[in-house]
C-alpha cells in the first residue's frame, strides 16, 4: 500500500463536506469502512459512532474518520462528537490504512483487511 500522506492529514479538525449525510452514507469509501469496523467488532457499540468522509484528502484517497455519537441511548454529550480513529481509503483498489492502532498519536498506520462483500 503506497500512501503518501502529510503530517497535516493527522491533525484533529472540523471538516465541512460538501456531501449531504444521505449522499455521503452511501459512498463506497463509507459503506466498505463501516462494514469492516462492524464486522471485526473494531468499536464497542456500533450504534453509537457515526461515519465522516472527507473526498480525495491526497488524489485518489479518501477518508473516513469514526466518530463517538452521543445522545439517546449513546452516553455523553450529544454536542460532542470526538474520533476514534480514522481510515485512509484508496478509491481504486479499496486498500485501506487506518491508525486505529496508533496509541502514540504520531499517525502510524497499519493495513486494514476489508471486509469481503457478500
Amino acid at each position: 500500500m503506497t500512501f503518501k500522506l502529510s503530517a497535516m492529514i493527522f491533525t484533529t479538525a472540523v471538516v465541512t463536506s460538501f456531501y449531504s449525510q444521505a449522499d455521503e452514507m452511501q459512498d463506497p469509501s463509507i459503506l466498505l469502512v463501516k462494514k469492516t469496523v462492524e464486522h471485526e467488532n473494531l468499536v464497542s457499540d456500533i450504534h453509537c459512532v457515526d461515519y465522516s468522509l472527507t473526498k480525495n484528502i491526497e488524489q485518489g484517497v479518501d477518508l473516513v474518520n469514526i466518530l463517538e455519537k452521543h445522545g439517546g441511548k449513546c452516553g455523553g454529550d450529544p454536542q460532542a462528537q470526538h474520533r476514534i480513529f480514522s481510515v485512509y481509503v484508496d478509491q481504486k483498489t479499496h486498500e485501506m490504512a487506518s491508525d486505529k492502532d496508533d496509541m502514540s498519536g504520531d499517525g502510524n498506520l497499519t493495513h486494514l483487511l476489508p471486509t469481503i462483500q457478500k
